[in-house]
């Protein structure tokens, strides 16, 4: 969601579920499940999802196995199992056609992929899914190895923020859609703001999805930001490190001011 991935074939990611006829793709019952990276990661593929990859040209088992060995190889941690499944178009970021979740107590990431009106379910596979299991494996991290997703608007400001700031960087290509959601003269409005309600928990949708004259994903370009800027300022951070900090020492350390002075 080019790259330079560690190949791992089929057979070395440890695949294991229903076999398939070369050449003819599963019924949309069968799933596969497969352990890549040394069995760091159980990933369950629904037979949807690989029905229609394998109508769209792609391998799914293969590219999630490349994916994730990429993945392992700039952030390393702890396992988590993931789900991938093909949803319709509503369920998925229009732009990008995957979406994506980690659960902030079991890091159990799922994800999904599909054709929108702006994507085709090829341009999905092959560019944005690596982006989204790059973005869910760097919140699994966070909440298994760091301090977790966080039940605070700055919290979660700063989970998002380094969870897309590391899937641009696993995999370069055109900018997140929700890293520019916002104009410069709106994010210092809009930070005036969130600065009362950072230490409040329930503002998540509000602030990532959008209302109450909060534009949509306005949190994810305030987090990404923030992030960005603690990373100018502290250019040798690894992945690792950065993915443990605590929310407020990265806002510190960012120097945030959206507003001009």
């Amino acid at each position: 969601m080019l790259f330079c991935f560690a190949f791992l074939i089929l057979g070395a990611a440890g695949c294991s579920g229903h076999s398939t006829t070369p050449g003819h793709p599963p019924a949309a019952s069968q799933s596969v499940t497969v352990h890549p990276v040394n069995g760091r990661f159980t990933v369950t593929i629904d037979g949807k999802a690989l029905q229609e990859a394998t109508a769209a040209g792609v391998n799914l088992p293969a590219l999630i196995a490349r994916a994730l060995a990429h993945i392992n190889a700039l952030l390393p941690g702890p396992g988590s199992p993931i789900t991938v499944g093909y949803a319709r178009p509503s369920a998925l970021i229009e732009q990008a056609g995957v979406a994506g979740f980690t659960h902030p107590l079991t890091a159990h990431i799922t994800t999904s992929f599909g054709a929108t009106p702006q994507v085709s379910t090829g341009e999905a596979l092959r560019f944005w899914f690596p982006r989204d299991l790059a973005h869910e494996v760097n919140h699994a991290v966070r909440i298994l190895n760091g301090p977790g997703f966080g039940p605070a608007l700055l919290q979660q400001l700063i989970s998002e923020g380094i969870a897309t700031a590391f899937d641009q960087a696993a995999f370069p290509g055109p900018a997140d859609p929700w890293t520019h959601a916002i104009t410069q003269t709106q994010e210092c409005a809009l930070w005036e703001k969130a600065e009362p309600q950072l230490g409040y928990t329930s503002f998540y949708d509000a602030w990532m999805l959008g209302g109450y004259g909060i534009p949509h994903w306005t949190g994810f370009t305030i987090g990404y930001h923030i992030v960005n800027q603690y990373r100018s300022h502290h250019s040798g951070v690894s992945w690792a490190a950065l993915t443990s900090a605590s929310a407020e020492a990265i806002l510190a350390g960012s120097h945030y001011q959206p507003c001009p002075r």
